[in-house]
């Protein structure tokens, strides 16, 4: 764990205030970029835009050339009216944490616990009589991104034979195992979506968990309901891509049981009742999808 502190700047006129929060590593890189303060981020034009909605842009940039080159990867948000900041009063917009800052936060929580994520770069957000009106995210980048239903959907479907049983049994053993360390540190995503856990490339090795700002920790007495949510947003597309067999295979191997017991079916069973309604648009947004995005 790393003990040096994130810089904090702070620029505050009578009605607005900005705060840009940088971690340790990054200071200088952002500094000679001009990347350090909430207007140059939102005045950065360079790189590629990833997706972009009214009032979101996901934008990859490089910094640097060469082997000391950096891909990071810039999370906006913004308001366009007024009806958002009502909608989010108490969720960061004018009361409580912010979704930039709960993802910063979340970020370094993950890898301090050993598992899977980008590394946090910065975040930074606009106040303006006390609601939240401009916000931003930088993580670093994980190489050559792969979204795990990308990796479904069009490498693991490519294969036959005895190589398509080894990678099938490959990313059902090391998924099971990824999840199960996650939720042994009562670390529960609540977006566990394929499309927000990112393979570097095409190896199993490794998960990397990105839109982390529903992430929290649970206390045991609400566990049950709690991985119910995060092994329901998994399995909601899995049936059209594995065998039942397989998703059993999955979840024992989450478990560590080679049988399952009373509270194993409980927790199945609350699971498959909260995947039931996210089946067709999960199955609408993987065969959908496009190329691998990160933040």
């Amino acid at each position: 764990m790393d003990r040096r502190r994130d810089r904090v700047l702070a620029y505050e006129t009578m009605l607005c205030h900005q705060t840009t929060v940088i971690a340790p590593g990054f200071q200088a890189l952002l500094h000679e970029h001009h990347l350090d303060s909430v207007e140059a981020v939102y005045q950065c034009s360079a790189g590629d835009i990833i997706t972009r909605s009214g009032s979101t842009e996901v934008r990859r940039i490089t910094l640097g050339s060469g082997a000391q080159s950096e891909t990071l990867f810039i999370k906006k948000y913004w308001v366009n009216k007024p009806s958002q900041l009502w909608r989010g009063m108490f969720r960061g917009t004018f009361f409580g944490c912010s979704k930039v800052r709960r993802e910063y936060a979340n970020l370094a929580r993950l890898r301090d616990m050993g598992l899977d994520a980008p590394a946090r770069v910065a975040f930074g957000e606009e106040r303006k009589a006390g609601w939240l009106v401009r916000s931003y995210l930088i993580s670093q980048g994980v190489p050559a991104p792969t979204t795990l239903h990308q990796f479904i959907r069009d490498q693991l479907s490519a294969l036959c034979g005895e190589e398509a049983r080894q990678a099938r049994q490959a990313l059902i053993e090391n998924l099971a195992l990824s999840t199960r360390r996650l939720h042994e540190h009562h670390f529960v995503h609540h977006d566990y979506f394929w499309r927000n856990i990112l393979l570097n490339g095409l190896s199993l090795e490794h998960f990397f968990l990105i839109d982390a700002h529903k992430g929290r920790i649970w206390h045991s007495w609400s566990d049950g309901h709690a991985r119910a949510c995060d092994l329901a947003s998994l399995d909601a597309p899995a049936p059209y891509f594995f065998r039942r067999a397989e998703r059993l295979r999955f979840f024992l191997r989450y478990r560590n049981h080679r049988r399952l017991d009373d509270q194993d079916k409980a927790l199945i069973r609350e699971s498959l009742r909260l995947a039931a309604p996210m089946r067709e648009n999960q199955l609408r947004r993987v065969m959908g999808s496009g190329a691998a995005r990160q933040p």
